[in-house]
Protein backbone atom coordinates (compact mmCIF):
# COMPACT_ATOMS: atom_id res chain seq x y z
CA UNK A 1 0.00 0.00 0.00
CA UNK A 2 1.60 3.40 -1.37
CA UNK A 3 2.02 5.97 1.81
CA UNK A 4 0.73 8.61 -0.11
CA UNK A 5 -2.39 9.23 -1.47
CA UNK A 6 -4.86 11.78 -2.33
CA UNK A 7 -8.69 10.88 -1.93
CA UNK A 8 -12.24 12.55 -1.51
CA UNK A 9 -15.95 11.56 -0.45
CA UNK A 10 -19.09 13.88 -1.19
CA UNK A 11 -22.70 13.24 -0.78
CA UNK A 12 -24.79 15.85 -2.80
CA UNK A 13 -27.34 16.35 -6.15
CA UNK A 14 -25.81 15.42 -9.45
CA UNK A 15 -26.52 18.99 -11.27
CA UNK A 16 -25.73 18.26 -14.77
CA UNK A 17 -23.87 16.39 -16.63
CA UNK A 18 -21.51 16.48 -20.18
CA UNK A 19 -20.18 13.39 -21.90
CA UNK A 20 -17.11 14.63 -23.76
CA UNK A 21 -15.37 12.45 -26.77
CA UNK A 22 -12.31 14.58 -27.49
CA UNK A 23 -9.44 14.83 -26.53
CA UNK A 24 -10.44 11.71 -24.39
CA UNK A 25 -13.60 10.33 -23.57
CA UNK A 26 -15.06 11.55 -19.87
CA UNK A 27 -17.64 12.01 -18.39
CA UNK A 28 -18.35 15.56 -16.88
CA UNK A 29 -20.44 15.36 -13.42
CA UNK A 30 -21.43 18.53 -11.48
CA UNK A 31 -22.30 17.67 -8.00
CA UNK A 32 -24.21 20.35 -6.12
CA UNK A 33 -23.65 20.20 -1.74
CA UNK A 34 -27.31 21.79 -1.61
CA UNK A 35 -30.59 20.58 -2.65
CA UNK A 36 -32.08 21.95 -5.93
CA UNK A 37 -33.38 25.88 -5.39
CA UNK A 38 -36.29 26.38 -7.27
CA UNK A 39 -36.75 29.71 -7.84
CA UNK A 40 -37.83 31.24 -11.10
CA UNK A 41 -35.22 32.55 -13.73
CA UNK A 42 -32.64 31.18 -11.11
CA UNK A 43 -29.58 28.46 -11.28
CA UNK A 44 -30.96 25.67 -9.43
CA UNK A 45 -27.63 24.13 -8.75
CA UNK A 46 -25.53 27.86 -8.23
CA UNK A 47 -22.58 26.45 -5.91
CA UNK A 48 -21.40 23.07 -7.59
CA UNK A 49 -18.20 21.54 -8.16
CA UNK A 50 -17.22 19.40 -11.38
CA UNK A 51 -16.22 15.26 -11.54
CA UNK A 52 -15.15 13.65 -14.13
CA UNK A 53 -15.07 9.62 -14.99
CA UNK A 54 -12.63 8.58 -17.32
CA UNK A 55 -13.13 4.81 -16.96
CA UNK A 56 -15.51 3.14 -19.48
CA UNK A 57 -17.42 0.82 -17.70
CA UNK A 58 -18.11 3.35 -14.50
CA UNK A 59 -19.36 6.16 -17.44
CA UNK A 60 -21.98 3.31 -18.39
CA UNK A 61 -22.93 2.62 -15.26
CA UNK A 62 -23.41 6.03 -14.23
CA UNK A 63 -25.53 6.78 -17.37
CA UNK A 64 -27.54 4.05 -16.91
CA UNK A 65 -28.79 4.66 -13.04
CA UNK A 66 -27.90 8.30 -12.75
CA UNK A 67 -30.33 10.95 -13.62
CA UNK A 68 -29.71 14.87 -12.59
CA UNK A 69 -31.25 15.55 -9.53
CA UNK A 70 -30.42 12.24 -7.78
CA UNK A 71 -28.51 12.08 -4.53
CA UNK A 72 -25.10 10.47 -5.11
CA UNK A 73 -21.93 9.50 -2.62
CA UNK A 74 -18.93 9.15 -4.54
CA UNK A 75 -15.30 8.70 -3.85
CA UNK A 76 -12.35 9.31 -6.10
CA UNK A 77 -8.42 10.73 -6.28
CA UNK A 78 -7.19 14.12 -6.98
CA UNK A 79 -5.51 13.69 -10.62
CA UNK A 80 -4.68 17.06 -12.25
CA UNK A 81 -4.52 15.95 -15.83
CA UNK A 82 -5.75 19.09 -17.88
CA UNK A 83 -8.45 21.68 -18.19
CA UNK A 84 -11.23 21.40 -20.76
CA UNK A 85 -12.58 24.10 -22.89
CA UNK A 86 -16.11 24.88 -22.43
CA UNK A 87 -18.04 28.23 -23.72
CA UNK A 88 -16.35 31.25 -22.11
CA UNK A 89 -14.16 29.49 -19.61
CA UNK A 90 -12.24 25.82 -18.86
CA UNK A 91 -13.65 23.03 -16.57
CA UNK A 92 -11.01 22.18 -14.47
CA UNK A 93 -10.40 17.83 -14.27
CA UNK A 94 -8.90 17.58 -10.94
CA UNK A 95 -11.38 15.81 -9.10
CA UNK A 96 -11.53 11.89 -11.07
CA UNK A 97 -14.37 9.84 -9.49
CA UNK A 98 -13.55 6.31 -9.15
CA UNK A 99 -16.69 4.98 -7.69
CA UNK A 100 -20.09 5.82 -6.50
CA UNK A 101 -23.54 4.87 -4.88
CA UNK A 102 -27.58 6.10 -5.79
CA UNK A 103 -28.99 7.58 -2.60
CA UNK A 104 -32.30 6.14 -2.79
CA UNK A 105 -33.95 9.09 -0.14
CA UNK A 106 -32.40 12.29 -0.79
CA UNK A 107 -32.91 13.19 2.77
CA UNK A 108 -29.97 11.24 3.81
CA UNK A 109 -28.14 14.44 2.82
CA UNK A 110 -27.01 16.26 6.25
CA UNK A 111 -25.96 19.82 5.59
CA UNK A 112 -22.93 20.76 7.43
CA UNK A 113 -22.95 24.06 9.97
CA UNK A 114 -22.10 26.57 8.47
CA UNK A 115 -18.90 26.69 10.57
CA UNK A 116 -17.78 23.61 9.35
CA UNK A 117 -15.80 24.52 6.37
CA UNK A 118 -13.86 27.37 8.45
CA UNK A 119 -13.28 24.83 11.42
CA UNK A 120 -12.06 22.54 9.11
CA UNK A 121 -9.24 25.23 7.50
CA UNK A 122 -8.33 26.06 10.89
CA UNK A 123 -7.52 22.53 11.36
CA UNK A 124 -5.95 22.45 8.54
CA UNK A 125 -3.54 24.96 9.57
CA UNK A 126 -2.16 23.38 12.18
CA UNK A 127 -1.16 20.70 11.32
Amino acid sequence: MPRYFQTFKVFGEVADLMLLERPERRLMVDISLEPALHTPGRNPYPHRTTFCITDSHLMQRFLSEISIGDAIDAEGTFSQSDYVPHRTTCIDTTFLLLDYRRLVDSEQLIPAPTDFAVDALRRMRLH
